[in-house]
């Protein structure tokens, strides 16, 4: 038995047109002066079509139903869309949603039609759009999805989630050379760390290197406080800010035997904030807090982390951190904290620990906070000197 076609399908607004977005909400356009094409998209059409794959429109357009969308309009935006865009045809259900029709995304009647006309085999094609009812659509029917992921979609569903068309049509065309899941594993996760650092709060980081440049400027001191990746994270960048930011800095998971011994005797809920007691910490100190969830005494999560910060703010001490989700009780009272942006809830915890090593090398480094050389880098400019 012969294989049907391979067709992509592709979403209109937000996906080859520039939706509108107002409030966080994306909207079609109602007119053709805001029927705007995105850039490139005749580009990465063009290079679908060049292996062999059927290219489908499909879009929901409820605003012709509802009046507010003269069809003779929308059959304009369709004219121009064809007079620059190669695609194969244009399916479009212009039903209210609330009317019941069987083609309304996320429906798959227009996948299922244009299946039927064009021999298309589904389950071998491929959806792309940006919002959830677009993924839906073609799950339903078994083809692969792709999200170009915009602050509207609020879709977790999708088999893949990319920045712009181009990458989802790369992913198309990795997918036709036989990528198998592991490739496609790696490059979700990849995407997800150039969207998270495309999305980290630059203001944020500035105010943790001048809370950290006042603190060196003062002498006090910096207690890193971390648990599990933490505190790996804590033992290691009491190396860096010691040595390459000259701030005396310290954490208790670098004493086991101090620190069980007060788990022991005093529990672990205060093991922290007792280390802290007994190194006299003070106005002029910091604390430094790497974790995920940031602390949280009602979930009981990283109880001894909270119970530090609270004697820290007692005492006047500042607080930093980098933390993740929404940064809990860290980012509650930190004077200064970056929260890593969320972007994929199954890889929090591994972009939030990533995230953390990354901000603080660029925290040693940065003009304001370096004040002694590198090994490696020193050699590097040594070598280009002579």
């Amino acid at each position: 038995m012969t294989a049907g076609r391979r067709a992509v399908f592709l979403d209109r607004d937000g996906v080859l047109n520039e939706a509108l977005v107002r409030d966080n909400r994306a909207y079609a356009p109602l007119s053709l002066n805001e029927f705007r094409l995105v850039e490139g998209v005749e580009r990465e059409v063009a290079r679908l079509r060049q292996q062999g794959l059927v290219c489908i429109v499909f879009t929901n357009q409820p605003e012709v139903a509802r009046k507010t969308l003269a069809p003779e309009i929308l059959n304009s935006m369709h004219d121009r869309l064809r007079a620059v865009v190669e695609v194969d045809d244009v399916y479009v259900c212009t039903h209210d949603p609330a009317d019941g029709c069987s083609c309304h995304k996320p429906k798959p009647g227009m996948l299922l039609a244009a299946a039927e006309k064009w021999a298309v085999e589904l389950t071998r094609s491929f959806v792309i759009g940006d919002r959830r009812r677009d993924i839906d659509a073609g799950r339903a029917v078994g083809c692969y999805t792709i999200l170009i992921d915009r602050p509207y979609s609020a879709c977790l569903t999708a088999d893949v989630r990319v920045h712009d068309l181009a990458k989802a049509v790369d992913l198309v065309l990795a997918r036709l050379e036989g990528w198998t899941p592991r490739m496609e594993y790696v490059e979700r996760y990849l995407e997800e760390v150039r969207r998270i650092a495309e999305r980290l709060d630059r203001d944020a980081i500035e105010r943790l290197v001048t809370l950290l440049a006042e603190l060196r400027d003062r002498g006090g001191r910096l207690f890193f406080l971390g648990v599990g990746g933490g505190a790996g994270h804590a033992s290691h960048a009491v190396n860096d800010f010691r040595k390459i930011v000259g701030i005396e800095a310290y954490t208790p998971t670098d004493n086991a035997s101090e620190l069980t011994a007060r788990i022991n005797d005093e529990g672990w809920e205060t093991a922290f904030a007792n280390w802290l007691r007994g190194s006299r910490l003070a106005p002029a100190d910091a604390v430094f807090v790497f974790s995920v969830g940031g602390g949280d005494i009602e979930r009981r999560v990283s109880t001894n982390v909270v119970r530090a910060l609270e004697l820290a703010k007692s005492v006047g001490a500042r607080i930093c951190g980098i933390v993740g989700r929404d940064g809990g009780f860290t980012a509650s009272v930190a004077d200064a904290c970056v929260i890593i942006p969320t972007v994929n809830p199954a890889t929090v915890t591994a972009h939030t620990e990533a995230f953390q090593a990354v901000i603080w090398h660029l925290l040693v480094t940065h003009p304001r906070l370096q004040a002694a050389p590198m090994k490696w880098e020193s050699l590097t400019m040594h070598r280009k000197g002579e």
